[in-house]
């Protein structure tokens, strides 16, 4: 079920809310949300967006939470020509039918390798390992670093797979590895096969400059491993440490609220919002046919980073994030631009670590 994922986004809209309704509203009227609940069922998407357009009469539409579910809603935001604002559908696919009305906030999920080559450059690497299941998970990712990678001159050795029986120990599986070394490690591994991934590197002395694995950014891969995920690298959609506009202060008020740090579905109601707020201020209307225009033609910043989209309402400008491993914190490390901490590449040596407690 998607409930526990999706309600941060819906208590982020509410926030916003209760926010610009204290400020006097949009346009001087008061923001008034409709939420329905289509109980993790993305086929129900359909018939709530017909209720929200045709019944409600909502000025503009918010995506629900994930692609299926937006995939629905868009077809929707087309017939009842309705703005609507795709917050969490990171599918390509989405936008790839040329929909008219809908606008997206987030980076598509095809894009999530962007950081690996210039952290590459920056850690002198040539070549990248790829460590995985046989799975579709893993061809997906080797076909993104090829992507990526190939047109840069990296090397891609060929796939080396584990199977989720060595789970308990990878070091038999890492010493496989040895004899051709491992210069990069690249991963698709969730936070405890990646834990697994990296102990058993390290049981066999092998030293990657780059660790890079899915399961980086769950706070379980700190806990299983401690100090030696120190230097590991993961992917992100968002971090409460990003230096976008917005954000400290969003952090402070959601902190103050739920006292605990936000995710990328609160980051995502939040910045939907935002975006609403700029699109509106250059419209002056919440017409559809003015609103659709400023949001073509609008170029702003969110709490998940800059906004601009194509002709087809896909984003263009939003960046996913690289994070590192520092001193026991996940810090975002690229792009640069909006990065927390300086990354620490090459990776050191297992023999150079420095020793420290955790923070």
């Amino acid at each position: 079920m998607l409930a526990d994922l999706a309600t941060p986004m819906r208590d982020a809209l509410l926030m916003w809310q209760e926010k610009v309704n204290a400020s006097g509203g949009l346009l001087g009227r008061p923001i008034e949300l409709r939420i329905y609940d289509d109980g993790s069922e993305a086929t129900r998407s359909t018939h709530l967006y017909e209720l929200l357009a045709r019944d409600d009469q909502a000025d503009i539409l918010i995506g629900p939470f994930g692609s299926a579910a937006t995939s629905m809603a868009v077809a929707v935001a087309d017939r009842t020509r309705r703005v609507m604002i795709n917050t969490t559908g990171t599918s390509p696919a989405i936008h790839k039918r040329s929909p008219r009305w809908t606008f997206q906030l987030p980076p598509t999920s095809d894009r999530m390798t962007a950081g690996l080559v210039p952290l590459a450059r920056a850690a002198g690497i040539k070549s990248f390992t790829l460590a995985a299941r046989d799975e579709p998970a893993a061809a997906d990712l080797l076909a993104r670093l090829r992507e990526a990678a190939e047109p840069a001159g990296l090397l891609i050795r060929p796939t080396t797979y584990y199977t989720p029986g060595n789970l308990v120990d990878l070091a038999p599986y890492a010493a496989q590895l040895k004899p051709e070394g491992v210069e990069a490690m690249l991963s698709p591994a969730n936070a405890r096969e990646a834990a697994n991934l990296l102990r058993g590197l390290k049981a066999v002395d092998i030293s990657p400059r780059l660790f890079v694995a899915t399961g980086v950014t769950d706070p379980e891969y700190i806990a299983q491993v401690g100090v030696d995920a120190e230097y590991s690298l993961g992917f992100s959609t968002y971090e409460p440490v990003l230096r976008t506009q917005g954000n400290a202060a969003f952090v402070r008020m959601w902190r103050a609220r739920y006292k605990s740090a936000p995710g990328f579905s609160a980051a995502a109601g939040w910045a939907a919002g935002q975006l609403i707020e700029a699109a509106v201020a250059q419209a002056q209307s919440v017409a559809p046919l003015v609103l659709r225009e400023a949001l073509l033609g609008l170029e702003t910043q969110t709490v998940l980073g800059p906004y601009k989209v194509n002709a087809d309402g896909a984003q263009l400008a939003a960046q996913p994030f690289m994070v590192q491993i520092l001193q026991g914190r996940r810090e975002v490390v690229w792009p640069e631009t909006v990065a927390s901490a300086q990354a620490v590449l090459p990776m050191p040596t297992w023999d150079k670590r420095p020793r420290f407690g955790r923070r």
